[in-house]
C-alpha cells in the first residue's frame, strides 16, 4: 500500500512540475530539471501501475484517488494562473474543453464508485 500512495505522491509532483513548465516556460530547465525527463518518468509511472494494478487497492481508495488527481491539478493551474502565468498548451482553467472534460471524469468517477458500493452491498446480503 505504500508503493501506491509513493506512486501517487510521484504522479502529483510530475504533473506540478509538467504545468510549471507550461504556464512559466524555461523555469525548469534554468533549475536543471529537463523537460522529457518529467515525460519519461511520467510513462515509468503509468508501466509501473499497470505492472502493479491492485483490483482491492483501487476499490479501497478509488475515490480518493480520483478526486486528488483531478481537484489538485485544477487547484495548481490556478494558483500559476494567479502568479501571472500563461498555458502555452491552452491547459488552463478558462477552458471550456477542460472544465467539460474534468466534469465528465469526476461523474464517471463517481458513477463507478456508485456501482462498485452497490455490487458490494448485494455481495454481502
Amino acid at each position: 500500500m505504500k508503493a501506491y500512495w509513493l506512486l501517487g505522491i510521484v504522479l502529483l509532483v510530475d504533473m506540478t512540475l509538467l504545468l510549471v513548465d507550461d504556464y512559466f516556460p524555461g523555469v525548469l530547465s534554468s533549475l536543471g530539471i529537463p523537460v522529457w525527463s518529467l515525460y519519461v518518468l511520467l510513462g515509468i509511472l503509468v508501466l509501473v501501475s499497470l505492472l502493479t494494478h491492485n483490483p482491492e487497492l483501487e476499490k479501497r481508495f478509488g475515490l480518493h484517488a480520483l478526486l486528488l488527481l483531478t481537484i489538485y491539478p485544477m487547484l495548481v493551474m490556478v494558483l500559476l494562473a494567479l502568479l501571472g502565468g500563461e498555458s502555452e498548451s491552452g491547459l488552463s482553467v478558462t477552458s471550456p474543453l477542460l472544465w467539460i472534460i474534468w466534469g465528465a471524469v469526476l461523474w464517471m468517477g463517481w458513477r463507478d464508485y456508485q456501482k462498485d458500493k452497490e455490487q458490494d452491498g448485494q455481495a454481502t446480503e
